[in-house]
């Protein structure tokens, strides 16, 4: 056969291109570090960083440090497409485009690729190029769930193959997932819809078996969607299915087989969390270090003694801890600081009160008291300094039968969340007693742990996932009891399995490292671990394991479990300390426990306990021997494993207080590449073993007020501050400025707060729900014909938007138009007011009498801040401002002062807090006038103060002044509240103003994430910056219950009839009303948006603030009946479409809680 004439030119060209591929693939290896160096370790660090940013909520950081990593290793896909989903989340396309393009050239067949440019191109509207990108996934992957479920998704909207082709790919998803209850409902929807009888059949009779778990309203839901089939028109059920769906959303076993096929539209995907080529790091604690050693020395300045309780804390927060040693009638810490000891005589050898101290800092002073609890009472010591103590127990004025009672225990925790240190300690025999902290050094008894009686043991911790901790208890039978937390000071005792048994001792720990905690129980056999089930629903008791040498039969609380880390590679390891001595276990890279050999001393000591004792980052042990002496164990690891030292603190001494000073009761997660952690905040230092990790890459804070605080590139011995901003104020107000959406102010909803707690006994009142805020004419330009407002929800609120409306207001020169935009107890007038042009005062003075009148003359930013900062946010010392009108102001006829300023509210909690003690509560602004004899009359006493930021008030100063009196007047508070000007006003005829109110031309619900906050100064507002998203990750611990469908939403928001929109943080709605022709020349314009709705916070002492439930309505003033099921709810009764069209999105803190850990 004769050979082409061109087949070897086309072999050599084969060759060529075959050595220019493998040169192009050795150039590209060179761009990927070798594992091990230096360029590997940075890059290895650069990228987890940016990852933990991005699932923290730290998008700045998270865009920077992603970048970073593709030029450390740019031909590794994961940075690329992980920068991708950063900026497909914040709405940049086409940089999400070129990131997500450049992954796919670096890794051409990963399927998750292509899912995320098939989701880029759907959000883009290209709904062809998405099903392309779905379909090479399925390609790729025959098995990738979520391609082939998006895939199905674009096929319902029309695409390639319609239904047919939607029921084969969800087809495909059951013949790998069979049982997904997700995808079951959507297939008997489609099968209904299709008038496919058989199918739809075989799909019920699937549901009939598992509706046996179903809550009732479910059960209805089937039996509607089977009545509906029985008439013999299949596709009449299709519409039953959806509502059925719409009910079983509520079950987590349904959102979990969601999951597995969908993302969130918040989140849209998860990042890639480990390198496509790239070796990644283990996600494994390192190897335990089993020759670890103590070296045992002897504590001579305790000498020998019959020690009852032995322990460490830090007083000051700062350096090494102190050690504490007490016995029957002595405490000592080392220094030599000897206190009176609460305890009794105990016979030799019995560690009879392990939890006999408690180490808290009661007085939000920054220092470590310390409360004695024993058979001789309780002792409450203030510190003063680490050498000097205080007796101030009579200080708390508690009444004898419950300071000199006999006690087992006591421990520190913030019972009702109110920021401060409570205490709770365990009667010998009667029930458990909490000491509620007022805040100013009394306490009160409280009893709320019904059922209990003779405490041994106490757990305080987020066991249910919910946000508040939980409380376990052991009593003096073995008997355990968890309390959930229902927050505001109430809780709910909970079932426990029937084959729980009896427990001699426990501890929280995350010993199976899922991101949640457990309880770990010692029993006669060994250890079990109790985990919470469906949140909240149930246990989860796993299998008990026997460990060599642990003593059964002890008497419950005679002994203690501790949880630590104790060899340092980043693993919970475990110490046992009882009457028969104590014994430690090492945990290995998969979680299990390997008993450690210990030191004779160590072994039969009869009371131990974990400390730091040199600061070195190995945690030593320090205990009393058998022979009565006090010894430290220092620690000796030959695997020179790395550790990370955390000092939580709240931010500020004063101003603040909304948590207590070192966070006790949060919790603590960190990442150092691929491992994880999370620990509970028990004091002052937290301390992590890292294992072969350099170092930490983040640590995430949840402070024990639900506010979170992520730090990023930790050294050791790092301070973690919690920040002093808000959680909770009203929603954002931006306005198109003719070049941007800039910041007006706060608008509505704000002040119908809904279970707002106004102290600890009350609940506000909500009558008035319609609002009035101005936008001035230079805040607003019309674009494209219409006038473009953005609201979104930037904090940790759940927003019920009932009607929005927007005036446009036409006035002659020389006029201004103001609207009273404060919350009051007689709520101002809901109207436009008409007035001359504002003048400043000829005067004005702080309560110091300092001339301040540059600084409140103008509205120009700068605010009036000389009243200091009081113990708690929003509330100070009680202050004035006075100003003195000049000779122009008239002295007849209508006369306004026009105040425009912010203020920085309290919150639930606070009020709570405040009204414990004798702190006075917040006081709104009075008006006095000067009385002719020197001194100064209440003229108007009850103005409220201003509803948020950037807002102005009106007062009437008409007939207000005394006759002869010099017109000078003070506005007074005691509420934190920075005027930025004050000025005066003389009245103006209104009847020449034109008011048109309009109706939304369009109402747009979409997620948005959250702004960067800007702030001039301590006395300046947080201010959102609309065009810098700080966030678009799930920021709060969200709400849980039925949101508002993203789209339009026009059709709720035309009427006050509580029909709402209910959006959620981080969701956004977009008003455009129609453009209204120019006024006449000479004339001015400005606006007014008119709002109606509610707003409700995730404060723990706001009522019912787990859920959107119980929705609000104009007939309910009071927020006080507690939420039932949906169906029962009046608004929900009269208005259910709404739940079928609208209100479909259900909503959980899934994602918050989930963390630094992945699905």
């Amino acid at each position: 056969m004769r050979s082409s004439p061109d087949r070897r030119p086309r072999c050599a060209l084969l060759v060529l291109l075959s050595v220019l591929a493998a040169a192009g693939a050795a150039c590209r290896r060179a761009d990927l570090p070798e594992p091990g160096s230096p360029e590997y370790l940075s890059a290895v660090r650069t990228f987890y960083v940016g990852l933990s940013a991005l699932q923290v909520g730290d998008d700045v950081r998270a865009e920077e440090k992603l970048k970073e990593a593709t030029t450390l290793a740019p031909d590794e896909p994961a940075p690329w497409a992980d920068l991708g989903l950063l900026y497909m989340r914040q709405r940049r396309f086409d940089e999400a485009a070129q990131s997500l393009d450049r992954a796919r050239q670096l890794a051409p067949s990963n399927a998750t690729l292509y899912v995320l440019l098939g989701q880029l191109e759907s959000a883009r509207g290209n709904s062809a190029e998405a099903a392309k990108h779905f379909r090479r996934a399925t390609e790729i992957d025959p098995r990738n769930l979520k391609a082939l479920y998006a895939l199905s998704r674009e096929a319902e909207r029309g695409g390639e193959g319609g239904e047919e082709e939607e029921l084969r790919l969800l087809q495909k998803i059951l013949e790998v997932q069979p049982d997904n209850l997700s995808v079951r409902l959507d297939v008997a929807r489609l099968a209904a819809k299709r008038g496919d009888a058989d199918l739809f059949k075989r799909l019920m009779d699937g549901f009939e078996k598992d509706s046996a778990a179903w809550p009732p309203e479910a059960q209805e839901q089937l039996k509607a969607v089977q009545a509906a089939a029985a008439s013999g028109n299949a596709r009449a059920a299709a519409p039953r299915v959806q509502f059925l769906r719409n009910v079983l959303v509520r079950l987590p076993e349904y959102r979990q087989s969601r999951l597995t096929v969908e993302d969130p539209p918040e989140t849209l995907s998860e990042p890639f969390t480990r390198f496509i080529t790239l070796a990644s790091p283990s996600p494994q604690p390192a190897p335990p270090d089993e020759a670890l050693t103590y070296n045992v020395e002897p504590l001579e300045e305790f000498g020998v003694g019959n020690w009852a309780w032995v322990g460490a804390a830090s007083l000051t927060g700062e350096g090494v801890p102190a050690l504490i040693f007490a016995g029957p009638q002595v405490a000592q810490l080392t220094g030599g600081v000897r206190l009176p000891f609460t305890g009794a005589a105990l016979p030799a050898g019995v560690a009879a009160l392990p939890a006999g101290v408690a180490a808290l800092d009661f007085n939000y002073d920054f220092k470590t008291d310390l409360a004695f609890a024993g058979e001789g009472g309780f002792r409450l010591y203030r510190q003063e300094s680490p050498t000097n103590f205080v007796d101030v127990t009579a200080q708390t004025k508690l009444p004898a039968n419950v300071t000199d009672a006999p006690y087992t225990g006591a421990w520190a925790a913030d019972i009702e969340a109110d920021g401060d240190l409570d205490l709770v300690l365990a009667s010998r025999d009667g029930a458990p007693t909490v000491l509620r902290n007022n805040g100013d050094g009394t306490f009160v008894e409280q009893h709320p742990f019904e059922g209990v009686t003779s405490l041994r043991d106490f757990a305080w911790a987020d066991l249910d996932g919910d946000g508040d901790p939980d409380a376990a208890l052991l009593d003096a039978q073995g008997k355990l009891y968890v309390f959930a937390n229902e927050r505001t000071g109430q809780f709910r005792a909970r079932a426990m399995p029937q084959n729980l048994g009896r427990a001699e001792a426990l501890c929280v720990i995350d010993i199976n490292n899922d991101g949640r905690f457990d309880l770990l129980l010692l029993d006669t056999a060994g250890f079990r671990r109790l985990s919470d089930k469906d949140e909240g629903a149930g246990w989860d008791l796993g299998q008990g394991e026997r460990w060599d040498g642990v003593p059964g039969g002890l008497a419950p609380g005679s002994a203690k479990l501790t949880a630590a880390d104790l060899d340092n590679n980043g693993g919970s390891d475990l110490l046992f300390s009882g009457p028969q001595g104590a014994r430690v276990w090492l945990s290995d890279a998969a979680g299990i426990m390997k008993q450690l050999k210990l030191p004779e001393t160590i072994a039969d000591s009869r009371a131990l306990s974990i400390a730091d004792a040199d600061g070195d980052g190995s945690l030593d042990l320090v205990g009393v021997g058998p022979d009565g002496k006090a010894f430290v164990a220092r620690a000796r690891g030959t695997k020179n494993y790395h550790w990370q030292l955390i000092r939580p603190r709240a931010a500020n001494a004063t101003g603040d207080q909304r948590i207590n000073s070192f966070g006790v009761g949060g919790e603590m997660e960190i990442r150092a590449g691929l491992l994880v952690q999370k620990q509970l905040i028990t004091g002052p230092l937290v301390h992590f073993g890292l294992g072969d990790q350099a170092g930490a890459d983040v640590v995430r804070v949840v402070w024990p007020n639900g506010s979170v605080r992520a730090e990023f590139e930790l050294k050791a011995d790092t301070v973690v501050l919690a920040e002093q901003r808000l959680k909770g104020s009203c929603p954002s107000l931006f306005a198109f400025d003719g070049k941007r959406m800039s910041f007006v102010k706060d608008c509505a909803p704000w002040s119908p707060a809904i279970g707002l707690r106004i102290n600890n006994y009350q609940t506000l009142k909500v009558g008035q729900t319609e609002e009035w805020v101005k936008i001035r004419g230079d805040q607003l330009a019309p674009r494209d014909g219409f006038y473009d407002l953005r609201i979104t929800a930037e904090l940790w609120e759940t927003y019920y938007l009932d009607r929005y409306q927007f005036a446009v207001v036409d006035h002659p020169a020389g006029t201004s138009v103001f609207v009273d935009e404060r919350t009051a107890r007689q709520p101002p007038a809901l109207k436009v007011y008409t007035v001359g042009e504002p003048h400043a005062f000829k005067g004005a003075w702080d309560d110091a009498g300092k001339d301040v009148s540059e600084v409140v003359g103008r509205l120009d930013g700068r605010h009036l801040d000389t009243f200091g900062r009081g113990a708690y946010q929003g509330v100070t010392r009680e202050h004035f401002v006075e100003l003195e009108l000049g000779d122009e102001a008239p002295r007849e006829g209508p006369l306004w002062l026009v105040a425009h300023g912010w203020l920085h509210p309290t919150d639930a909690s606070i009020n709570v807090a405040i009204s414990q003690g004798s702190q006075p509560p917040p006081k709104g602004l009075s008006l006095e006038v000067a009385d002719g004899k020197g001194g100064w009359a209440v003229a108007k006493p009850d103005l409220g103060f201003p509803s948020g930021k950037n807002k102005t008030i009106l007062v009437d100063l008409q007939n207000t002044f005394k006759p002869g009196a010099p017109r000078r007047l003070r506005l007074r508070t005691n509420m934190e509240i920075y005027w930025d000007a004050l000025e005066w006003a003389s009245g103006a005829d209104d009847r020449q103003t034109k008011v048109q109110a309009l109706a939304p031309a369009s109402a747009e619900l979409r997620f948005r994430g959250f702004s960067e906050m800007r702030s001039a100064g301590g006395s300046s507002p947080e201010t959102p910056d609309y065009d810098r998203l700080a966030s678009t990750a799930q920021r709060w611990r969200d709400l849980v219950g039925y949101y508002t469908r993203f789209g339009d939403v026009r059709e709720l928001l035309e009427e006050t009839d509580d029909r709402v929109v209910i959006a959620n943080a981080g969701d956004e709605l977009l008003l455009r009303f129609a453009e209204q022709p120019a006024p006449p020349a000479g004339w001015a314009r400005d606006y007014v948006l008119i709002g109606n709705g509610w707003i409700k916070d995730g404060d723990y002492n706001s009522e019912f603030s787990k859920t959107v439930l119980p929705l609000p309505s104009r007939d309910q003033e009071y927020y006080t009946t507690p939420p039932t099921r949906l169906e029962d709810d009046p608004v929900y009764r009269r208005h259910p479409q709404d739940w079928q069209n609208f209100h479909t999105r259900y909503v959980t803190p899934q994602v918050f809680k989930g963390g630094l850990w992945t699905r």
